[in-house]
């Protein structure tokens, strides 16, 4: 079996990033294959990043490589790492980055010794094609961690700034940050599944008022999918991202929702005084 790594950045593909990064690791590896988990992270957002790696760890193979960059802190005081575990190596910056993932499989941390790494000149701006890129292309093709770096705790690694999963009990109800908006307008939010049912007391089926920091209501539906509401109606549903998100069946949810954060709730938004009420959304 070829030897795998997986790459996610915040690199997009308009520029020259990502195809540096994978000519380094076949410069290194050249029976290496790479995939991309995605290279369209939101810029410097070290939490969404963190959680999709870890959503991602059962879709790859054992002893796959996992190279994530996004990396605000790049050329500053924040260490290079390595994170060996019982199923994979993680490679990237100690920012929080990689540490949800590895948690629970026996992680040992390593900081990179780039002089064991290195192919060149070290860019102060470019620690994935420099840095990250080789090193995770000598783990794919058999070089052990330990013989590239420095042990170093786990424990003090540093952990991302937002966990997400949970949400906040509020007098009008579950609070929920808006973490991302994907290409189809659906609204991904901070909560787990089990979060929003324990918290609210909900079950599929059952309709569930919104309203934004915009102090806008409205109302959706409880589902399994979003296909299970018509066209125009709002779905509250957890997704592909592991998350409650809401969605308008046929069309973008943030044409109609817009805000930072999200409360939901089992009252009728019609009792509110001073709120609007849509129960149903206009149609596109």
């Amino acid at each position: 079996m070829r030897p795998l790594i997986a790459v996610l950045t915040d690199y997009g593909l308009r520029d020259h990033y990502v195809g540096h990064l994978k000519a380094v690791i076949k410069l290194v590896c050249p029976e290496a294959e790479v995939i991309d988990i995605t290279h369209d992270i939101p810029k410097y957002n070290v939490a969404l990043a963190s959680h999709i790696i870890k959503i991602s760890r059962k879709y790859l193979p054992k002893k796959a490589v996992v190279l994530a960059v996004v990396d605000p802190g790049v050329g500053g005081p924040r260490r290079n790492v390595m994170i060996e575990t019982r199923e994979r190596v993680y490679v990237g910056p100690d920012n929080g980055l990689l540490t949800p993932a590895a948690s629970d499989e026996d992680p040992k941390a390593y900081e990179i010794d780039v002089n064991k790494v290195r192919i060149g000149r070290i860019s102060h701006t470019f620690h994935g094609r420099d840095i990250y890129a080789p090193t995770a292309a000598l783990i794919a093709c058999g070089v052990s961690p330990e013989s590239l770096g420095s042990p170093i705790p786990f424990e003090g690694l540093v952990k991302p700034p937002v966990e997400f999963g949970r949400g906040e009990i509020i007098k009008e109800g579950l609070k929920a940050s808006v973490v991302h908006v994907d290409d189809f307008g659906n609204i991904i939010t901070s909560l787990s599944k089990e979060a929003l049912e324990e918290g609210l007391k909900v079950r599929v089926g059952d309709r569930i008022a919104l309203t934004t920091d915009l102090k806008t209501w409205y109302e959706a539906k409880y589902v399994e999918s979003f296909s299970h509401v018509g066209v125009g109606e709002l779905a509250v549903y957890e997704g592909s991202y592991e998350l409650i998100e809401v969605a308008l069946y046929m069309g973008r949810a943030t044409d109609l929702i817009r805000g930072a954060e999200i409360v939901l709730s089992t009252a009728s938004p019609s009792s509110r005084e001073g709120r609007s009420r849509l129960s149903t959304p206009p149609t596109r």
